[in-house]
């Protein structure tokens, strides 16, 4: 497909959408759950792996880079580098690299996604595999 390294928008992580996050996925441990003492000290809550990796994939699909993605197949090799708190910016690198056609003409396109924050520190990185349409083809579409 594409050999372009593509940089997405950014989302502001508040302490809403940790805290949505947090309530939405369920989550009990601790960690994500400060008590009123901590609270009270400032303390927030860090946004959970899972939690970006959903704002990586949003930020990504806004970006229209993978309009012609089918499905996701694949991610391998997740690896969070930092930890995410409020007031961070997040970011997404995109970076292409090899593919394969499959027996139906579609494309198995393999991608290196990297999460950055506002200070330009890698975050969370991915490699992700998704099957694409060609893209001669999504365009005619």
């Amino acid at each position: 497909m594409s050999a372009a390294r593509i940089r997405t928008g950014s989302v502001e992580i508040t302490a809403e959408l940790i805290e949505s996050i947090v309530k939405i996925g369920g989550y009990t441990h601790p960690l994500f759950n400060p008590t009123l003492a901590q609270q009270a000290a400032g303390e927030s809550a860090p946004l959970p792996g899972q939690g970006i990796l959903l704002l990586m994939g949003g930020l990504l699909e806004q970006s229209g880079a993978l309009d012609h993605a089918i499905a996701l197949v694949e991610l391998r090799e997740v690896r969070f580098l930092q930890m995410v708190t409020e007031g961070s910016t997040l970011s997404v690198e995109l970076v292409p690299t090899d593919a394969h056609e499959t027996s139906g003409g579609k494309l198995i396109q393999n991608y290196s996604w990297t999460v950055f924050d506002g200070q330009n520190t890698r975050v969370a990185e991915a490699h992700a595999v998704m099957l694409m349409n060609q893209k001669e083809e999504a365009d005619a579409q």
